[in-house]
Protein backbone atom coordinates (compact mmCIF):
# COMPACT_ATOMS: atom_id res chain seq x y z
CA UNK A 1 0.00 0.00 0.00
CA UNK A 2 1.60 3.30 -1.14
CA UNK A 3 2.36 4.81 2.26
CA UNK A 4 1.30 8.44 1.31
CA UNK A 5 -2.45 7.63 0.24
CA UNK A 6 -5.19 8.53 3.20
CA UNK A 7 -8.22 6.31 3.60
CA UNK A 8 -11.52 7.20 4.40
CA UNK A 9 -14.02 5.50 6.75
CA UNK A 10 -17.50 4.92 5.48
CA UNK A 11 -18.66 7.57 7.12
CA UNK A 12 -16.45 10.01 5.21
CA UNK A 13 -13.68 10.96 8.05
CA UNK A 14 -9.90 10.38 7.57
CA UNK A 15 -8.73 7.54 8.49
CA UNK A 16 -5.30 6.77 10.15
CA UNK A 17 -2.24 6.61 7.58
CA UNK A 18 -0.48 2.97 7.12
CA UNK A 19 2.29 4.60 9.61
CA UNK A 20 -0.23 5.61 12.45
CA UNK A 21 -1.92 1.97 11.94
CA UNK A 22 1.53 0.41 12.19
CA UNK A 23 3.09 1.95 15.25
CA UNK A 24 2.05 3.36 18.74
CA UNK A 25 0.34 6.55 19.43
CA UNK A 26 -0.11 7.30 22.81
CA UNK A 27 3.55 6.35 24.01
CA UNK A 28 4.72 7.53 27.78
CA UNK A 29 7.09 10.13 26.61
CA UNK A 30 4.68 12.09 25.45
CA UNK A 31 3.14 12.49 29.25
CA UNK A 32 6.26 13.40 30.84
CA UNK A 33 7.45 10.10 31.68
CA UNK A 34 10.49 9.90 30.92
CA UNK A 35 13.02 7.50 31.84
CA UNK A 36 16.89 7.42 32.80
CA UNK A 37 19.27 6.62 29.72
CA UNK A 38 16.18 4.31 28.11
CA UNK A 39 14.82 2.81 31.50
CA UNK A 40 11.79 3.87 33.80
CA UNK A 41 11.98 4.16 37.41
CA UNK A 42 9.95 1.83 39.36
CA UNK A 43 6.05 3.56 39.53
CA UNK A 44 5.45 1.68 42.82
CA UNK A 45 3.56 4.48 45.08
CA UNK A 46 4.88 3.68 48.16
CA UNK A 47 8.71 3.41 47.41
CA UNK A 48 8.49 6.64 45.47
CA UNK A 49 7.68 8.46 48.69
CA UNK A 50 9.90 7.06 51.21
CA UNK A 51 12.37 7.50 48.53
CA UNK A 52 13.72 4.06 48.46
CA UNK A 53 14.74 0.79 46.38
CA UNK A 54 12.44 -2.00 46.32
CA UNK A 55 15.20 -3.42 48.89
CA UNK A 56 12.96 -2.15 51.52
CA UNK A 57 10.03 -4.66 50.83
CA UNK A 58 12.62 -7.18 51.67
CA UNK A 59 12.11 -6.56 55.02
CA UNK A 60 9.15 -7.23 55.67
CA UNK A 61 10.10 -11.22 55.54
CA UNK A 62 11.17 -11.20 58.47
CA UNK A 63 8.05 -10.41 60.02
CA UNK A 64 6.65 -13.95 61.73
CA UNK A 65 3.41 -13.56 59.88
CA UNK A 66 4.34 -12.44 56.69
CA UNK A 67 7.31 -15.09 56.32
CA UNK A 68 5.39 -17.78 57.44
CA UNK A 69 2.61 -16.42 54.68
CA UNK A 70 4.94 -16.82 52.42
CA UNK A 71 6.14 -19.54 52.92
CA UNK A 72 3.07 -21.44 52.45
CA UNK A 73 1.88 -20.12 49.47
CA UNK A 74 5.31 -21.01 47.92
CA UNK A 75 4.92 -24.40 49.87
CA UNK A 76 1.23 -24.79 47.87
CA UNK A 77 3.41 -24.55 44.29
CA UNK A 78 6.30 -25.98 45.35
CA UNK A 79 4.78 -29.44 46.04
CA UNK A 80 2.94 -30.09 42.71
CA UNK A 81 4.65 -32.61 40.38
CA UNK A 82 5.72 -31.33 36.96
CA UNK A 83 5.54 -33.08 33.50
CA UNK A 84 6.50 -32.03 30.16
CA UNK A 85 3.10 -31.84 27.83
CA UNK A 86 2.92 -32.30 23.68
CA UNK A 87 1.74 -35.09 21.68
CA UNK A 88 3.45 -33.54 18.37
CA UNK A 89 6.95 -33.16 19.50
CA UNK A 90 9.93 -35.36 18.47
CA UNK A 91 11.74 -37.27 20.90
CA UNK A 92 14.81 -35.87 20.55
CA UNK A 93 13.70 -32.75 21.68
CA UNK A 94 11.63 -34.11 24.27
CA UNK A 95 14.86 -36.08 25.87
CA UNK A 96 17.21 -32.81 25.64
CA UNK A 97 14.43 -30.66 27.42
CA UNK A 98 13.82 -33.45 30.19
CA UNK A 99 17.48 -34.06 30.51
CA UNK A 100 18.44 -30.13 31.06
CA UNK A 101 15.31 -29.86 33.81
CA UNK A 102 16.40 -33.41 35.61
CA UNK A 103 19.41 -31.27 36.05
CA UNK A 104 18.33 -28.12 37.49
CA UNK A 105 17.14 -27.73 41.20
CA UNK A 106 13.38 -27.50 39.95
CA UNK A 107 12.08 -27.55 43.69
CA UNK A 108 14.23 -23.99 44.68
CA UNK A 109 13.67 -22.53 41.17
CA UNK A 110 9.92 -22.82 41.58
CA UNK A 111 10.45 -21.06 45.12
CA UNK A 112 12.75 -18.22 43.53
CA UNK A 113 10.05 -17.76 40.76
CA UNK A 114 7.35 -17.08 42.88
CA UNK A 115 9.67 -13.95 45.03
CA UNK A 116 7.60 -12.42 41.66
CA UNK A 117 4.51 -12.31 43.39
CA UNK A 118 6.43 -10.73 46.21
CA UNK A 119 7.92 -7.87 44.68
CA UNK A 120 6.23 -7.79 41.30
CA UNK A 121 9.14 -9.49 39.15
CA UNK A 122 12.24 -11.71 39.65
CA UNK A 123 14.98 -11.33 37.35
CA UNK A 124 17.11 -14.92 37.04
CA UNK A 125 20.73 -14.82 35.06
CA UNK A 126 21.31 -18.10 33.21
CA UNK A 127 24.72 -19.90 33.19
CA UNK A 128 24.63 -21.55 30.04
CA UNK A 129 27.03 -24.55 29.35
CA UNK A 130 27.80 -26.11 25.76
CA UNK A 131 28.84 -30.23 25.14
CA UNK A 132 27.01 -30.52 21.96
CA UNK A 133 23.93 -28.83 22.92
CA UNK A 134 23.57 -25.60 24.71
CA UNK A 135 22.06 -26.37 28.01
CA UNK A 136 21.37 -24.81 31.16
CA UNK A 137 24.01 -25.02 33.43
CA UNK A 138 22.41 -22.95 36.50
CA UNK A 139 19.70 -20.18 36.94
CA UNK A 140 20.73 -17.65 40.26
CA UNK A 141 17.90 -15.39 41.51
CA UNK A 142 19.31 -11.76 41.28
CA UNK A 143 18.38 -9.09 43.60
CA UNK A 144 15.49 -6.66 41.86
CA UNK A 145 17.09 -3.53 42.88
CA UNK A 146 19.62 -4.26 40.16
CA UNK A 147 17.53 -3.84 37.00
CA UNK A 148 15.26 -1.51 35.41
CA UNK A 149 12.60 -1.59 32.35
CA UNK A 150 12.16 0.80 29.82
CA UNK A 151 8.62 1.03 28.44
CA UNK A 152 8.88 -1.87 26.13
CA UNK A 153 9.24 -4.08 29.61
CA UNK A 154 12.95 -4.73 28.19
CA UNK A 155 14.97 -5.11 31.19
CA UNK A 156 18.34 -3.08 31.80
CA UNK A 157 21.04 -3.51 33.96
CA UNK A 158 21.52 -0.51 36.32
CA UNK A 159 22.49 -1.59 39.90
CA UNK A 160 20.63 1.00 41.53
CA UNK A 161 21.07 3.62 38.89
CA UNK A 162 24.74 3.57 38.88
CA UNK A 163 24.75 1.62 35.15
CA UNK A 164 22.63 1.20 32.34
CA UNK A 165 23.08 -1.96 30.38
CA UNK A 166 20.59 -3.91 28.14
CA UNK A 167 20.61 -7.42 28.56
CA UNK A 168 21.54 -10.26 25.88
CA UNK A 169 19.10 -12.35 24.88
CA UNK A 170 18.73 -15.61 26.03
CA UNK A 171 20.36 -14.76 29.11
CA UNK A 172 17.60 -13.24 31.94
CA UNK A 173 14.45 -15.27 32.31
CA UNK A 174 12.27 -12.46 34.62
CA UNK A 175 8.97 -13.91 35.63
CA UNK A 176 6.34 -11.16 36.63
CA UNK A 177 2.93 -10.43 38.10
CA UNK A 178 0.52 -8.21 36.38
CA UNK A 179 3.18 -5.86 34.50
CA UNK A 180 1.45 -3.75 32.43
CA UNK A 181 2.99 -0.89 29.73
CA UNK A 182 2.74 2.18 32.56
CA UNK A 183 4.07 -0.36 35.08
CA UNK A 184 6.21 -3.47 33.91
CA UNK A 185 8.32 -3.77 36.67
CA UNK A 186 4.76 -5.55 37.67
CA UNK A 187 2.49 -5.70 41.09
CA UNK A 188 4.11 -6.91 43.87
CA UNK A 189 1.80 -8.72 47.21
CA UNK A 190 4.67 -7.30 49.50
CA UNK A 191 3.40 -3.59 49.05
CA UNK A 192 -0.27 -4.49 50.06
CA UNK A 193 1.51 -5.17 53.30
CA UNK A 194 3.81 -2.57 54.17
CA UNK A 195 1.61 -0.30 56.27
CA UNK A 196 0.02 -2.96 58.35
CA UNK A 197 3.26 -4.66 58.83
CA UNK A 198 4.61 -1.28 59.84
CA UNK A 199 1.62 -0.06 62.17
CA UNK A 200 1.58 -3.97 63.88
CA UNK A 201 5.28 -3.57 64.52
CA UNK A 202 4.35 -0.15 66.32
CA UNK A 203 1.72 -1.21 67.97
CA UNK A 204 3.64 -4.29 69.49
CA UNK A 205 6.04 -1.87 70.69
CA UNK A 206 3.87 0.18 72.14
CA UNK A 207 2.63 -2.53 73.53
CA UNK A 208 5.40 -4.03 75.16
CA UNK A 209 6.29 -0.50 76.85
CA UNK A 210 2.27 0.02 78.16
CA UNK A 211 2.97 -4.01 80.03
CA UNK A 212 6.06 -3.01 81.46
CA UNK A 213 4.65 0.39 82.65
CA UNK A 214 1.05 -1.29 84.18
CA UNK A 215 1.50 -4.98 83.99
CA UNK A 216 3.01 -4.73 87.55
CA UNK A 217 2.51 -3.35 90.44
CA UNK A 218 4.29 0.07 91.33
CA UNK A 219 6.64 0.87 94.50
CA UNK A 220 5.77 4.07 96.00
CA UNK A 221 8.63 5.97 98.53
CA UNK A 222 8.07 8.28 100.54
CA UNK A 223 10.38 10.38 102.10
CA UNK A 224 10.69 13.80 104.33
CA UNK A 225 10.67 16.91 102.86
CA UNK A 226 14.14 17.38 104.72
CA UNK A 227 16.03 14.68 102.40
CA UNK A 228 18.12 15.96 99.50
CA UNK A 229 18.62 15.25 96.39
CA UNK A 230 21.27 12.63 97.25
CA UNK A 231 18.99 11.06 99.56
CA UNK A 232 16.27 11.01 96.87
CA UNK A 233 19.13 9.55 94.58
CA UNK A 234 19.82 6.83 96.96
CA UNK A 235 15.81 5.47 97.47
CA UNK A 236 15.23 5.59 94.26
CA UNK A 237 18.38 3.30 93.67
CA UNK A 238 16.93 1.19 96.71
CA UNK A 239 13.42 0.95 95.16
CA UNK A 240 14.74 -0.04 91.83
CA UNK A 241 17.05 -2.80 93.22
CA UNK A 242 13.89 -3.57 95.34
CA UNK A 243 11.79 -4.30 92.02
CA UNK A 244 14.64 -6.30 90.30
CA UNK A 245 15.55 -8.36 93.09
CA UNK A 246 12.64 -7.93 95.45
CA UNK A 247 15.95 -7.00 97.75
CA UNK A 248 16.11 -3.26 98.84
CA UNK A 249 17.35 -0.75 101.08
CA UNK A 250 16.02 2.39 102.44
CA UNK A 251 16.71 5.08 104.58
CA UNK A 252 14.73 4.14 107.94
CA UNK A 253 12.38 7.10 108.00
CA UNK A 254 11.16 6.18 104.62
CA UNK A 255 8.11 4.12 103.56
CA UNK A 256 7.28 1.93 100.70
CA UNK A 257 3.69 1.26 99.14
CA UNK A 258 2.74 -0.86 96.78
CA UNK A 259 -0.10 0.25 93.91
CA UNK A 260 -1.43 -1.49 91.62
CA UNK A 261 -2.54 -0.46 87.79
CA UNK A 262 -6.15 -0.40 87.19
CA UNK A 263 -8.90 0.63 84.93
CA UNK A 264 -6.64 -0.03 82.13
CA UNK A 265 -8.55 -2.58 80.15
CA UNK A 266 -9.45 0.04 77.85
CA UNK A 267 -6.41 0.48 76.34
CA UNK A 268 -5.37 -2.89 76.66
CA UNK A 269 -8.44 -3.40 74.26
CA UNK A 270 -7.16 -0.71 71.40
CA UNK A 271 -3.65 -1.96 71.21
CA UNK A 272 -5.01 -5.96 70.74
CA UNK A 273 -7.54 -4.65 68.33
CA UNK A 274 -5.12 -2.67 66.33
CA UNK A 275 -2.36 -5.74 66.28
CA UNK A 276 -5.61 -8.14 65.20
CA UNK A 277 -6.50 -5.88 62.41
CA UNK A 278 -3.07 -5.04 61.07
CA UNK A 279 -2.85 -9.34 60.96
CA UNK A 280 -5.80 -9.38 58.94
CA UNK A 281 -4.65 -7.01 56.65
CA UNK A 282 -1.97 -9.23 56.18
CA UNK A 283 -3.76 -12.22 55.67
CA UNK A 284 -6.31 -11.43 52.95
CA UNK A 285 -3.23 -9.69 50.83
CA UNK A 286 -1.09 -12.52 51.38
CA UNK A 287 -3.71 -15.36 51.06
CA UNK A 288 -6.90 -13.56 50.03
CA UNK A 289 -8.81 -14.85 53.12
CA UNK A 290 -8.26 -14.33 56.97
CA UNK A 291 -10.20 -17.49 58.00
CA UNK A 292 -7.34 -20.04 58.81
CA UNK A 293 -5.16 -18.00 61.44
CA UNK A 294 -7.76 -16.85 63.55
CA UNK A 295 -8.27 -18.16 66.80
CA UNK A 296 -12.30 -18.41 66.56
CA UNK A 297 -12.36 -20.08 63.26
CA UNK A 298 -14.57 -22.86 63.14
CA UNK A 299 -14.06 -25.84 61.08
CA UNK A 300 -16.21 -25.05 58.16
CA UNK A 301 -14.26 -21.47 57.60
CA UNK A 302 -11.23 -22.82 57.85
CA UNK A 303 -11.73 -25.07 54.98
CA UNK A 304 -13.10 -22.32 52.65
CA UNK A 305 -9.99 -20.28 53.64
CA UNK A 306 -8.03 -23.80 52.32
CA UNK A 307 -9.67 -23.74 48.90
CA UNK A 308 -9.09 -20.07 48.95
CA UNK A 309 -5.41 -20.40 48.96
CA UNK A 310 -5.89 -23.12 45.99
CA UNK A 311 -6.86 -20.13 44.54
CA UNK A 312 -3.88 -18.33 44.93
CA UNK A 313 -1.72 -21.68 44.06
CA UNK A 314 -2.84 -21.55 40.68
CA UNK A 315 -2.25 -18.32 40.08
CA UNK A 316 1.04 -18.86 41.14
CA UNK A 317 1.54 -21.45 39.16
CA UNK A 318 0.84 -19.92 36.07
CA UNK A 319 3.45 -17.60 36.60
CA UNK A 320 6.34 -20.84 37.20
CA UNK A 321 4.80 -22.40 33.76
CA UNK A 322 5.34 -19.17 31.94
CA UNK A 323 8.96 -18.51 32.94
CA UNK A 324 9.77 -22.15 32.39
CA UNK A 325 8.36 -22.40 29.10
CA UNK A 326 9.87 -19.53 27.82
CA UNK A 327 13.26 -21.39 29.43
CA UNK A 328 12.22 -24.20 26.62
CA UNK A 329 11.67 -21.98 24.15
CA UNK A 330 15.20 -20.91 24.17
CA UNK A 331 16.68 -24.33 24.54
CA UNK A 332 14.84 -25.30 21.24
CA UNK A 333 15.78 -21.95 19.47
CA UNK A 334 19.32 -22.45 20.17
CA UNK A 335 19.66 -26.17 19.59
CA UNK A 336 17.04 -27.02 17.11
CA UNK A 337 15.51 -23.97 15.27
CA UNK A 338 11.46 -23.56 14.89
CA UNK A 339 10.20 -27.20 16.54
CA UNK A 340 7.34 -27.93 18.20
CA UNK A 341 8.34 -27.73 21.90
CA UNK A 342 6.92 -29.16 25.03
CA UNK A 343 5.04 -27.65 27.73
CA UNK A 344 5.79 -27.34 31.07
CA UNK A 345 2.94 -28.49 33.24
CA UNK A 346 2.30 -28.57 37.05
CA UNK A 347 -0.24 -31.02 38.55
CA UNK A 348 -1.34 -32.65 41.58
CA UNK A 349 0.16 -35.78 42.30
CA UNK A 350 -2.55 -38.73 41.38
CA UNK A 351 -4.32 -40.10 44.29
CA UNK A 352 -3.25 -44.10 44.06
CA UNK A 353 -2.66 -46.27 46.58
CA UNK A 354 0.83 -48.14 46.16
CA UNK A 355 -1.12 -51.21 45.19
CA UNK A 356 -3.40 -48.73 42.85
CA UNK A 357 -0.47 -47.24 41.57
CA UNK A 358 1.53 -50.59 40.70
CA UNK A 359 -1.62 -52.24 39.64
CA UNK A 360 -2.21 -49.40 36.95
CA UNK A 361 1.41 -49.32 35.99
CA UNK A 362 1.48 -53.25 35.19
CA UNK A 363 -1.78 -52.28 33.20
CA UNK A 364 -0.40 -49.99 31.12
CA UNK A 365 3.24 -51.54 30.40
CA UNK A 366 1.03 -54.87 29.19
CA UNK A 367 -0.34 -52.18 26.68
CA UNK A 368 2.75 -50.68 25.66
CA UNK A 369 3.74 -48.48 27.44
CA UNK A 370 7.10 -47.62 28.79
CA UNK A 371 8.32 -45.59 32.22
CA UNK A 372 11.54 -43.81 32.41
CA UNK A 373 13.73 -44.46 35.72
CA UNK A 374 13.01 -40.59 36.99
CA UNK A 375 9.18 -41.83 36.69
CA UNK A 376 10.02 -44.56 39.17
CA UNK A 377 12.14 -42.56 41.68
CA UNK A 378 8.92 -40.14 41.59
CA UNK A 379 6.16 -42.60 41.79
CA UNK A 380 7.87 -44.84 44.56
CA UNK A 381 10.36 -43.00 45.82
CA UNK A 382 13.22 -44.96 45.04
CA UNK A 383 17.21 -43.88 44.13
CA UNK A 384 19.18 -43.74 41.88
CA UNK A 385 21.09 -46.84 43.17
CA UNK A 386 17.85 -49.33 43.03
CA UNK A 387 17.45 -48.52 39.29
CA UNK A 388 19.71 -49.91 36.29
CA UNK A 389 21.00 -47.41 34.02
CA UNK A 390 18.62 -46.44 30.84
CA UNK A 391 21.35 -48.45 28.81
CA UNK A 392 21.24 -51.69 30.53
CA UNK A 393 17.54 -51.73 30.48
CA UNK A 394 15.37 -53.74 27.92
CA UNK A 395 14.42 -51.96 24.22
CA UNK A 396 10.97 -50.36 24.21
CA UNK A 397 8.70 -52.76 22.60
CA UNK A 398 6.81 -51.97 19.39
CA UNK A 399 3.06 -52.77 19.28
CA UNK A 400 0.95 -52.92 16.41
CA UNK A 401 -2.54 -52.55 16.23
CA UNK A 402 -3.43 -56.08 16.94
CA UNK A 403 -0.39 -56.57 19.32
CA UNK A 404 -2.10 -53.78 21.15
CA UNK A 405 -5.87 -55.41 21.59
CA UNK A 406 -4.25 -58.74 22.28
CA UNK A 407 -2.19 -57.31 24.64
CA UNK A 408 -5.16 -55.97 26.53
CA UNK A 409 -7.61 -58.19 26.13
CA UNK A 410 -5.26 -60.61 27.78
CA UNK A 411 -5.44 -57.84 30.87
CA UNK A 412 -9.27 -57.28 30.67
CA UNK A 413 -12.18 -59.06 30.62
CA UNK A 414 -13.84 -58.10 27.78
CA UNK A 415 -16.79 -59.76 26.02
CA UNK A 416 -15.82 -59.13 22.13
CA UNK A 417 -12.98 -61.20 20.32
CA UNK A 418 -9.98 -59.65 18.78
CA UNK A 419 -10.61 -60.26 15.51
CA UNK A 420 -14.33 -57.91 16.16
CA UNK A 421 -12.41 -55.68 18.16
CA UNK A 422 -9.50 -55.28 15.96
CA UNK A 423 -11.91 -54.13 13.48
CA UNK A 424 -14.23 -51.87 15.25
CA UNK A 425 -10.43 -50.05 16.74
CA UNK A 426 -9.98 -49.60 12.90
CA UNK A 427 -13.00 -47.98 12.02
CA UNK A 428 -12.60 -45.47 14.96
CA UNK A 429 -9.27 -44.74 13.81
CA UNK A 430 -10.25 -43.61 10.49
CA UNK A 431 -13.08 -41.72 11.53
CA UNK A 432 -16.37 -43.79 12.47
CA UNK A 433 -18.39 -41.80 14.76
CA UNK A 434 -19.23 -43.50 18.19
CA UNK A 435 -22.38 -43.67 17.81
CA UNK A 436 -22.42 -45.81 14.35
CA UNK A 437 -19.53 -48.71 16.36
CA UNK A 438 -22.22 -48.64 19.05
CA UNK A 439 -24.93 -49.63 16.32
CA UNK A 440 -22.60 -51.94 14.74
CA UNK A 441 -22.15 -53.38 18.32
CA UNK A 442 -25.78 -53.84 19.28
CA UNK A 443 -26.54 -55.49 15.60
CA UNK A 444 -23.64 -58.18 16.73
CA UNK A 445 -24.82 -58.93 20.00
CA UNK A 446 -28.32 -58.22 20.10
CA UNK A 447 -28.90 -59.69 23.37
CA UNK A 448 -26.47 -57.81 25.09
CA UNK A 449 -27.44 -56.14 27.53
CA UNK A 450 -26.92 -51.59 26.67
CA UNK A 451 -24.80 -50.81 29.72
CA UNK A 452 -22.36 -54.06 29.21
CA UNK A 453 -22.21 -52.51 25.33
CA UNK A 454 -21.58 -49.06 26.41
CA UNK A 455 -18.41 -50.17 28.79
CA UNK A 456 -17.64 -51.79 25.21
CA UNK A 457 -17.74 -48.80 23.63
CA UNK A 458 -15.56 -46.71 26.04
CA UNK A 459 -13.32 -49.93 26.19
CA UNK A 460 -12.62 -49.63 22.16
CA UNK A 461 -12.40 -45.99 21.56
CA UNK A 462 -9.46 -45.70 24.70
CA UNK A 463 -8.18 -48.35 22.25
CA UNK A 464 -8.30 -46.33 19.57
CA UNK A 465 -6.13 -43.60 21.43
CA UNK A 466 -3.85 -45.82 22.50
CA UNK A 467 -2.91 -47.63 18.78
CA UNK A 468 -2.72 -43.97 17.39
CA UNK A 469 -0.63 -42.59 19.83
CA UNK A 470 1.86 -45.26 19.46
CA UNK A 471 2.05 -45.17 15.92
CA UNK A 472 2.79 -41.61 15.81
CA UNK A 473 5.41 -42.27 18.45
CA UNK A 474 6.81 -44.98 16.52
CA UNK A 475 7.09 -42.69 13.82
CA UNK A 476 8.92 -40.12 15.40
CA UNK A 477 11.86 -42.83 15.98
CA UNK A 478 11.99 -44.03 13.43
Amino acid sequence: MNPHIKLKTPHGTIAPTPEQLASQIAVSARFGWHGFNGWLPNPDPILRKMGRHIEAYRELLRDPLVGGQVRRRKAAVARLQWRLDGDDVSQNVRDTVQAAFDDLDIFNLIKDMLNATLFGYQPLEIVWRRNTLWLPEKIIAKPQEWFGFNEDGAMYFIENGLYNEKLPEYKFLCPKQEASYDNPYGFGDLGLVFWAVTFKRAGLKFWAEFTQKYGGAWLIGKEPRSNTQKDTDLLLDALEALSGNSVGVIPNDSSVEIHEATGKSASVDAYDKLIRYCRSEINIALLWQDQTTEANTNHASASVGLEVTDDIRDSDSRVVEATFNQLIDWICELNFGDVPRPKFVLHEMEEYGSTELSQRDLNLHQIGARFSNDYFKRAYGLRDEDLLPSEMQPENVDFAEHDVVQAFDNEVSGSLNVDLTSELVGSLKNGTTPKKVLNQLAKSYPKQDDEILRNELARLIFLADLAGRLEVQQELTE
